[in-house]
């Protein structure tokens, strides 16, 4: 009895030296993955060029007809203030807040633009859903030219949107992002006559038309150390919601965008990785009916990016 209680003795020190000498020898577990916090970006604009409906057409009084007449853009030079995009993103979710006042540089008629817009989305597991707004005003003066009067045009237009969708991965690293969206957006015309010794002449509506809009994108980021690149495709159809009799003499009741819009973001200094360079090529496939309402960038775009994490 002696003999089997001291043998069991002996049996139970060595089990536990050699469990600790086992567990001292495991290697130390990995520390959990971390996703990348809040990232804020200041992106201000250094290339002035933006698109804007051509001047013609508001002549003619057929700016809201789509791509039924003559082409849509001019390509003008924007001065002023530039219009700065703000973006907060943090893994499953991001707020993109833009806008701001600019003039026309060096070209004539001269051009006010007023515009803003508004994007929030946010994912839950791999459920994606967001709104976004926008308004635009524009002011053209002397736009036309007569003996007796001159004619000043002014558009405000303004729209949203919702959406639901998918999303795989992280907004400020490398993600997949699929959307399918409804809206509404509303733009007006409103010309004034200037008429010499007649002061306070009232704007006077030119069109007033409403639309509602689908849209459906699809969007992927690859980021990398120094440099990150993202691709997306948008499609919106547009439908007026009192329908026009007449297409050829109202404008079309069906209008279509499509483009594809790439963004390329570099860090060129390894140890100050708060200035970065950005550049967004856009490439429109279906004219560019957006103009209707809203100036849009030239399909060149060059900001530079001030990241904080």
């Amino acid at each position: 009895m002696m003999k089997t209680l001291c043998l069991a003795i002996i049996f139970c020190i060595c089990g536990t030296n050699l469990l600790a000498q086992t567990e001292t020898n495991l290697p130390p577990p990995s520390p959990p993955s971390q996703k990348q916090g809040s990232v804020l970006s200041l992106d201000i604009p250094i290339y002035p060029l933006w698109d804007t409906v051509q001047e013609d057409r508001i002549k003619n009084r057929t700016i809201q007809f789509g791509v039924s007449t003559m082409p849509w853009k001019d390509t003008i030079k924007f001065g002023g203030w530039p219009i700065p995009r703000i973006i907060f993103a943090v893994s499953n979710f991001k707020a993109t807040v833009e806008g701001g006042i600019m003039k026309t540089l060096e070209v004539e008629p001269s051009r006010t633009m007023k515009q803003g817009h508004v994007v929030l989305e946010g994912s839950v597991w791999y459920v994606l859903v967001g709104i976004d707004g926008f308004f635009g005003q524009e002011q053209i003066q002397r736009v036309i030219k007569i003996v007796n009067f001159e004619t000043d045009f002014r558009r405000f237009s303004y729209g949203w949107q919702y959406w639901l969708g998918v999303k795989v991965g992280d907004f400020n690293r490398s993600f997949v992002a699929g959307r399918y969206g409804r809206g509404h957006v509303q733009t007006e015309g409103s010309i004034k006559f200037n008429v010499p010794n007649i002061d306070d002449l009232d704007w006077f509506s030119l069109y007033f038309e409403e639309f509602r809009i689908i849209s459906l994108s699809v969007e992927g980021k690859v980021k990398v150390k120094f440099i990150s690149q993202s691709v997306r495709l948008d499609q919106i159809e547009y439908e007026r919601v009192i329908l026009s009799p007449d297409p050829l003499r109202f404008g079309e009741n069906h209008l279509e965008d499509r483009w594809l819009r790439t963004e390329t973001e570099i860090t060129p200094f390894s140890r100050f990785r708060v200035l970065r360079g950005v550049v967004i090529l856009t490439k429109d496939f279906r004219g560019k009916n957006r103009l209707m309402f809203v100036n849009d960038y030239s399909s060149v775009r060059v900001l530079l990016r001030l990241s904080f994490n």
